[in-house]
């Protein structure tokens, strides 16, 4: 399996100006893509072939003729998805706007990788004072200019061995060049164990709740929906500021300026409770010798919950702002691509319900709070716990248990916790009954 790291350049004056040169580069490569694709399409009424871009633009630039063909390949891919999207949509626009500055994607063959260092190959078409002088005094002007291959070298701060890397691209992000390389996985083999099927349930209160016969996990997204409502706020007052000052100005650059580091601040901790969300479910998973994951499919429940007149008869305003915060899509890719490197097979199923059916009499009550009771036998448990069970029950058989053993957890204190004492969360302690209590208060 392919998964994508990344380490981050050090800074180097020389190395930072070569990168952003080849970032320039990139983005006129793309930009007279764009320019030359469109126009052929208005002029003949199709597109025009992959093949034939990259054979235009081969030799025309001062970079790998892999990087070009690596770049032409991620147009080609974007007009793909675009043309799938437009059969649903068609506000979906192709690839339009001009670019000042585009990743450098690498193939292997623009890479020289060794243990210590990674030359990003280019090349340069130019000539010297010199050679302008004996070109004029030829009138040759129909030869090539010539080439010169040059390399940027940037350390490997890789943490595994780049040999068989096929595919990586420089970027920026956050003040910084960073790496991103894709690099071979070797699963988990499984087979040899027992069925052991575990259902797991999205949410917008508790992001992720998985169960199996006898166990459950309750990860609380209550910090996640938090950093996303106050975004939210936050973006629409500055939105709210920039409307009245006078689009450039110096008061309007500081609005905008305010909203990219809003956006970015949010988005990095997002990203960081997103994985260790997702890790704390693997690592549960493992632990309980889980053979098969069941995923609930909720995607589409935050579209159209304003124009449905029946979804919005369901939800208030406060509501259906949750609903179209909610980044449950990312939490399952992350969820389903760690899963499967453990060796745990993922399917999705459909979750209608799922929470609302009582696993003993099989008859659907509504549930009042974060609890499912049912108003025939009485009984009493966790509606996501219940959900979580019902959506393994929709694959596999699991046994109905009336000792199920809960364990809640938030992500969001690790640093405050570990900080204040080291031994709060190692080794068995998370699993103790003083660790639940506390983690129950908190849910």
């Amino acid at each position: 399996m392919f998964v994508t790291h990344s380490f981050r350049i050090p800074y180097d004056p020389l190395i930072y100006d070569q990168l952003r040169t080849m970032q320039r580069e990139a983005a006129s490569v793309w930009n007279d893509i764009v320019r030359e694709a469109t126009s052929y399409f208005f002029t003949y009424k199709k597109w025009l072939n992959k093949f034939d871009i990259q054979a235009v633009r081969k030799g025309s630039y001062n970079l790998h003729s892999q990087t070009v063909q690596a770049i032409v390949d991620k147009y080609d891919a974007n007009r793909q998805t675009t043309r799938k999207l437009r059969k649903t949509d068609k506000k979906i626009k192709y690839p339009w706007k001009e670019k000042y500055y585009y990743c450098i994607p690498l193939k292997q063959a623009s890479m020289d990788i060794s243990d210590e260092t990674i030359g990003i190959k280019k090349a340069e078409y130019r000539l010297s004072l010199v050679d302008f002088v004996t070109k004029k005094r030829k009138k040759n002007w129909n030869e090539k200019f010539p080439k010169r291959n040059e390399q940027v070298i940037i350390p490997n701060l890789a943490k595994e061995p780049l040999t068989n890397c096929k595919y990586a691209e420089i970027v920026w992000k956050n003040g910084s060049y960073w790496f991103h390389y894709s690099v071979n996985v070797q699963e988990k083999d499984l087979s040899s164990l027992p069925l052991c099927p575990a259902g797991a349930d999205l949410g917008e209160i508790h992001a992720v709740t998985v169960a199996t016969e006898n166990k459950a996990l309750v990860v609380s997204g209550r910090a996640i929906r938090s950093i996303s409502q106050f975004r939210a706020k936050v973006l629409a007052d500055l939105q709210k500021k920039m409307s009245r000052c006078k689009k450039g100005s110096r008061q309007w650059k500081k609005y905008n300026t305010a909203k990219k580091r809003i956006r970015q601040k949010s988005s990095n901790q997002l990203e960081d409770l997103e994985h260790k969300t997702t890790k704390e479910v693997i690592a549960f998973l493992e632990n309980e010798n889980v053979t098969n994951l069941v995923i609930g499919r909720v995607a589409g429940i935050e579209k159209n919950t304003k124009k449905d007149k029946k979804k919005k008869s369901k939800t208030t305003k406060v509501r259906r702002q949750q609903l179209s915060l909610w980044n449950q899509g990312k939490i399952k890719q992350k969820l389903t691509y760690k899963a499967r490197l453990k060796g745990i097979k993922v399917e999705e199923t459909e979750e209608s319900y799922t929470s609302q059916t009582c696993p003993f009499c099989h008859g659907r009550h509504q549930p009042n709070g974060r609890q499912f009771k049912c108003s025939v036998l009485q009984t009493e448990i966790h509606r996501d716990v219940n959900g979580a069970q019902n959506i393994a029950r929709k694959k596999y058989p699991m046994e109905v248990s009336h000792l199920l053993e809960v364990i809640f957890k938030q992500p969001v204190w690790y640093k405050r916790y570990m900080n204040e004492n080291p031994l709060f969360l190692t080794g068995q302690d998370r699993h103790q009954s003083g660790h639940k209590s506390i983690a129950r208060r908190m849910a």
